[in-house]
Parts: C-alpha cells; structure tokens; sequence
C-alpha cells in the first residue's frame, strides 16, 4: 500500500494549472527565488522555479542511459542552476560518459540565447537556444512515455539523438504521481523522477567517434531547490538498476547531523511495487576493503554496493551491484556502471545492470 507522507513544511504551492511556456535569458536572477515545494498537478517534470536561478538556487533535468553488456554510458544535464560559479549565466548542458572501450569523455555548452520550457498537456519541451541541444517528454499522466534529446552542438562535437521508452511509472521522494504532497529529499533539496526504468536507444557522433547503444537502459529524473545542492547534503548514495522483471531507484542520504534519509523505489513488470520513505525503507552500504559507513573515500576505491529494500512483513529484496567501469570522477562526486544480482530473498535472483553516484562533498569539506 502506498504511504501519502504530507511533509510539515511551508513554501510555494502553485495552482493547479501549467504556466505553459516561459523563456529564461541567460542572466542570472538578482533577488530571492521561490521553488515549488509540493506537488503540482501534470507538473512532476515541469520548471519548478519562474526565473532564471540565482547564485543559491537551481532546476535540472537529468538523463542517463547504458549498454546491457560493454562499459558506453551516458549523462545528459539540463542545468539552471548558480551552482556553477565560473560560468556567465546559470543556463548550461553537460554531457558525460565513457565510450563501449571505457574511455572518458566530457564536454559542456551555453545556453547563450537562453531557454524555452514548455510544459502543458501534450508533455514537456525544453530548448537550451545557443547549446544546439533540446529534449521533448510525452505526458506523463498517458500511457507509452517517450523522451527524446537532440543534439547538434559543434562546440563540444556531439550529434545525434538520445532516446527513452518508459516502463515504469512516475514517482515522487515517497509516494507516486499524486498532487499537493511533499517532494523534499532533504531541506532545500527536492527530486522527481519521470522515468525510473527504460529502453535506451542512442545514436550519437561525439567528437568523431561513433557513439551507439541499442536496447539498452536509459533513466530520467530531476532536481532542484532554494539553497546549493553542493551543500544541501552531506553525503548520498543514489543509482538505478534494471534486472529481470523488475525496475529500482534508491536514495541514501546523510545530512549535517548525520540523520540517514533513505528512499526506495521498485515497480516489477512496470506496475508500482514499493515507494517508501520509512526508515530501513532502503540501505545501502559501499562494499570493499575500503568501505565504511559514512565513507571516508570514494567509488574508485570500493567495489561495489548492496542495497536493502524492507518490503515489509520479514520480506526483503536485496540488489548486490559490482562495479564494473567508472564513468565520471570528480573525487567528491563520481558515477560507476555495474553488474547486479538480486530479487527478493528466498525467490529467484536476478541478473542485471545498474548505474551509481556517490556525493563525499560535506564529508570531506563539510558545510562550506
């Protein structure tokens, strides 16, 4: 059974209609930002925010997808975000991921021209004018979600396109696709996540070399808040892995008195099967001679992670993720791809693939 958490916290509640088009120039917002903080009818991946960001805000559309079986991988990011501090303006796309032989590439491009979000009942446009890169969403609240992201951007030498087909449903922090309900990670810090689980299709020249991916596993979700994501938490474990049947999101998180959030997501043959916030709803724990709880060190040195979902009445499906190849490092925040076995104890196992992130900011630097 679903759990409708309502969080007691005040802010934003826009009405429940789409503001359906809006242009953000590329400046940042000089004054205070307001963020949507439950919520919204038809607007779970819609702008959370009507201006541009502020040096302390952000609103950003992630997207990810992998190969079933060679080490190429994929992150697509739709940033308004001030967390960038030695960019012009808060308006910027960066693409990430290794090619099938585990070589790393990276590359980021402007919105100099702006921004156009669209979101009404045909779904979600977003065009980052001057990038050369856009994505379209389906509506959500229909069956068959289809997401695409095109990209023609001479500046970082990406071409092609990127494409999502859901099978599995939408879902908030703790509860599905319902209106006037909390959205909160942690303070400031909030999440949806429009595609759990999809067929990846990907067909993309970057930099000259040929950048495919047929039937693989693609992910979409996003983020924002009022105040820096860099120091809203202290530390997360976050990732997705599809095997079998079965379709999982987890969220670990610690904040500054080190109080562990968790948040648990699995949907079997595309229906919702577990969406909670309780505690133990999820742990997970990095595992390697090198692991500990809280961290000291990350991704590069730890080989894998466990992740725990309590179903609830003894039952338990625990996922088992070996880090295969490391996909982006950054020493306080890094992304690896790997293999997972899992299922519910005592039923059959599975065998898949996952991706994960680890975030060591507050740990290492604390709230700076």
């Amino acid at each position: 059974m679903w759990v409708l958490k309502a969080a007691i916290v005040s802010g934003l509640l826009l009405p429940p209609t789409l503001a359906n088009r809006l242009y953000f120039p590329p400046v940042y917002h000089n004054g205070s930002v307001e963020v949507e903080n439950f919520s919204v009818p038809g607007n779970l991946d819609g702008f959370k925010m009507k201006t541009p960001a502020n040096t302390t805000s952000f609103d950003f559309w992630y997207f990810d997808a992998f190969s079933r079986n060679t080490s190429a991988a994929i992150n697509i990011v739709f940033f308004n975000t001030g967390d960038f501090a030695a960019n012009p303006h808060p308006l910027t796309v960066q693409i990430s991921g290794t090619f099938d032989n585990g070589t790393q590439f990276f590359g980021e491009a402007l919105a100099s021209e702006g921004a156009f979000i669209t979101n009404d009942e045909s779904g979600i446009t977003g065009n980052w004018l001057g990038s050369g890169t856009s994505f379209y969403g389906t509506n959500l609240e229909k069956p068959n979600v289809e997401y695409v992201v095109k990209l023609n951007s001479p500046s970082i030498g990406v071409r092609g396109t990127f494409k999502l087909k859901s099978r599995a449903p939408p879902h908030y922090p703790c509860n599905p696709n319902v209106d006037g309900l909390n959205t909160l990670l942690l303070p400031h810090l909030h999440w949806s996540n429009a595609v759990p689980d999809a067929q990846a299709n990907i067909d993309l020249t970057i930099n000259g070399t040929e950048f495919k991916v047929t039937d693989g596993v693609g992910y979409h979700d996003k983020n924002w808040g009022d105040a820096s994501v860099i120091t809203s938490p202290k530390y997360w474990d976050w990732g997705h892995a599809s095997l079998g049947p079965y379709s999982l999101v987890w969220y670990d998180l610690l904040d500054y008195n080190n109080t562990e959030h968790v948040y648990a997501y699995i949907s079997k043959n595309g229906n919702l099967m577990h969406n909670n916030c309780a505690e133990k709803a999820v742990e997970v724990r990095q595992w390697g001679a090198n692991a500990t709880y809280p961290p000291t060190s990350g991704i590069a040195t730890n080989e894998g992670l466990t992740a725990r979902f309590d179903l609830g009445g003894g039952q338990a499906f625990v996922a088992n993720l070996t880090k295969e190849v490391i996909i982006h490092d950054q020493i306080v925040y890094a992304r690896a791809l790997g293999s997972v076995t899992g299922g519910i104890e005592g039923q059959e196992q599975y065998q898949g693939r996952g991706a994960y992130e680890e975030y060591l900011y507050g740990l290492l630097y604390g709230k700076s």
